[in-house]
């Protein structure tokens, strides 16, 4: 055999072993990948869901629902809620849901869900009992702060701020230890829940908090029933309108006749009724919402923007002072 006949001999032998190492690693790099996909898939079937012991929850107060459905898009809430797919009206970002008599809700006659954010959602309720006095409850990191309606309430400040003219009823309804623990229970949830009248509102960070705050409701009416006795005579002062004076539906933020926002303090967030006007209410010079003068003036001091559209209103406070 001559020399030229060994070099190719080896250039083949080379060539064939660079193809065989070739194939070796991609059949190695494919089993080693089977075998992962195949170790995660056994550990998901060997891994069981976390539950949390019912021991750990207020033993008076049910848990709320499991939610098996999506809570992005809120189709458990509203299979919730309704009764019949007529009584829905479909929303941009939610639903409000007309609640008929005999209903498991019809302690309210409308509740309206919409998602804000990505972590808030906020429900609307028009009651059918009339409450006789506001309640405004918001977690104790809140901005919004100490005022002349603070009150205090045992084994809950740690976690809420509360708010009313009426502080000594409340803190008699907030005795009861089934409206105490629910509160409690929902503590992480609840960015705000505010009772006036006939009309509820709250922002939630969970979906499942829905239910525990309409509960909630019912359960403050049953107390407050069986404290004060016949609530139904009370007289209802009406949202109206600022601009048109016509009445405001209290389940929309825009006057449906003149299209003027509605008559919410923007830095509060209460509704201002006709009464409101016995104190002094401003409107924003650069977007035209209404606050109460105080609240827009310590707003002012610590921030000169609008808490609305953020336009640097430092002349217009200083113009407010001397007023």
């Amino acid at each position: 055999m001559t020399m030229i006949e060994l070099k190719e001999i080896m250039d083949a032998l080379g060539i064939s072993l660079l193809v065989i190492g070739i194939i070796a690693v991609i059949v190695i790099v494919a089993y080693a990948k089977s075998a992962r996909t195949k170790k995660v898939r056994d550990f998901e079937n060997r891994t069981e869901p976390i539950l949390i012991s019912s021991e750990k929850t207020p033993s008076r107060v049910n848990s709320p629902p499991k939610n098996t459905g999506a809570s992005r898009d809120l189709d458990w809430l509203k299979n919730e809620l309704m009764e019949n797919e007529d009584d829905v009206m479909h929303l941009s970002m939610g639903y409000q849901i007309k609640i008929p008599k005999g209903h498991k809700y019809d302690f309210f006659s409308a509740i309206k869900i919409t998602r804000e954010s990505r972590r808030s959602i906020k429900v609307v309720a028009i009651l059918t009992k009339v409450l006789p006095s506001y309640l405004d409850v918001r977690p104790a990191n809140t901005y919004y702060g100490t005022t002349k309606n603070s009150f205090s309430v045992t084994d809950l400040n740690r976690n809420f701020k509360f708010y009313s003219t009426a502080p000594d009823m409340w803190r008699e309804i907030f005795a009861n230890h089934d409206i105490k623990d629910l509160l409690q229970y929902n503590a992480t949830h609840i960015q705000h829940f505010y009772l006036r009248e006939e009309y509820m509102e709250a922002l939630v960070s969970y979906d499942q908090a829905i239910i525990s705050i309409l509960t909630l409701t019912k359960m403050i009416h049953k107390k407050m029933k069986k404290l004060f006795g016949v609530l139904d005579s009370y007289e209802i002062e009406k949202l109206v309108c600022f601009n048109c004076k016509d009445p405001f539906d209290p389940m929309e933020e825009v006057c449906d006749k003149c299209g003027s926002a509605r008559p919410r303090c923007i830095v509060c967030l209460l509704d201002l009724h006709p009464s409101d006007l016995d104190q002094e209410v401003v409107t924003t010079p650069c977007c035209g919402v209404y606050a109460h003068k105080k609240h827009m003036i310590s707003w002012l001091k610590q921030n000169p923007q609008c808490p609305n559209c953020h336009k640097n209103l430092r002349h217009w406070l200083g113009q407010m002072r001397m007023t």
